[in-house]
């Protein structure tokens, strides 16, 4: 078995596909952009690539769409990051539909007959045109981005924005705003939802109204358990100090796995649902955790990630954003699926 493993539950995450869909009652395009958020694109593409309800996917650039077409989707794949020159070869031949958001995609597209979306900035900051209506018959979709989606005045007010704008386009397939936190407004004039993170159960919001589980469990082995005397120094520059003899446990698994070092005497692990306190520096490889009582020994999981507590959760305690803990998950993680054959 591996040291470390990172489970995703394809019943799961069919489930949180079909939850978001009845909410919305929208066709969804999965994000997977950035090896599936870091889960693995391999493994998340396949699983949402049957279902019915999910209509396409998109990500970042026109590689990753490529890869996308090697694990042989056909579904429209959307090129979010725009379009440049010399990535339009690649556009061509795999059939990809990039988003253009400004004059300069436009000039490189030229007069190829390459359809594609176009995005407006409503309010993020970031890619899109402000009002300006583009005249084209290439268009196939329109959309823009929430900012803020916990900032009910201003994200209503950028789908208001919004909805000036797609008056223009009456006759586009695909017109997209709702993130996995924007789903939370229903706006009525949009086709489709556009999410990535709730695919796996990560609750953006507190008081999230749909009903999504955890469909991803990450845990590593215990390579060494010992006792350590009173005042014995714990790990890099010594940041921990026993107060009494203590028993400790060494997890492979550390920051180059994505655990994060401002987790280091705060954080904790969990084994057997008990919380086991992160001990000193996380350091490359390995981190240190006290294991008290319990029965743990060398070869024993302990989690990082479970039912009990998401990736939201854990970042929280990092103070960081559950995107930044999964994309740093590193491809020596093993990665496995379970529940494949179970229908939903």
């Amino acid at each position: 078995m591996a040291r470390a493993l990172l489970e995703i539950n394809a019943k799961r995450i069919k489930e949180n596909v079909k939850a978001l869909y009845r909410f919305s009652r929208k066709k969804i395009i999965a994000v997977v952009k950035a090896d599936a958020y870091g889960v693995g694109v391999e493994y998340v593409a396949p699983i949402l690539n049957e279902m019915e309800e999910v209509d396409s996917f998109a990500v970042a650039c026109a590689r990753e769409g490529v890869q996308l077409r090697e694990l042989g989707i056909k579904k429209e794949i959307l090129i979010l990051g725009g379009v440049l020159e010399e990535e339009l070869g690649i556009i061509e031949d795999y059939e990809l539909t990039p988003v253009v958001s400004d004059r300069e995609h436009l000039r490189v597209l030229g007069e190829r007959p390459i359809n594609f979306h176009i995005k407006y900035d409503t309010g993020m900051g970031r890619l899109g045109f402000l009002k300006e209506i583009i005249e084209d018959d290439r268009i196939v979709g329109v959309m823009s981005h929430l900012s803020s989606p916990a900032d009910k005045e201003f994200s209503l007010k950028q789908i208001k924005e919004f909805e000036e704008i797609v008056k223009h386009y009456p006759n586009v397939k695909k017109i997209h705003l709702e993130s996995s936190a924007g789903v939370i407004y229903n706006v009525p004039y949009t086709t489709h939802i556009r999410v990535g993170l709730a695919i796996y159960g990560e609750k953006p919001l507190k008081n999230y109204p749909i009903s999504i589980k955890p469909a991803l469990k990450l845990r590593a082995k215990l390579i060494s358990v010992k006792e350590v005397p009173e005042n014995y120094p714990i790990s890099y520059s010594r940041t921990y100090i026993t107060p009494k003899k203590t028993r400790i446990g060494i997890v492979a698994f550390g920051y180059a796995d994505g655990l994060m070092k401002s987790l280091s005497n705060r954080g904790y692990l969990l084994y057997k649902g008990k919380p086991l306190k992160i001990l000193g520096n996380v350091t490359m490889d390995m981190t240190i955790v006290e294991l008290g009582d319990t029965e743990a020994k060398v070869g024993d999981y302990v989690d990082i990630v479970n039912e009990e507590r998401s990736f939201t959760a854990l970042a929280k305690d990092a103070k960081t954003i559950p995107y930044e803990l999964m994309c740093d998950l590193s491809q020596r993680i093993e990665r496995v699926v379970i529940g494949e054959c179970i229908e939903v």
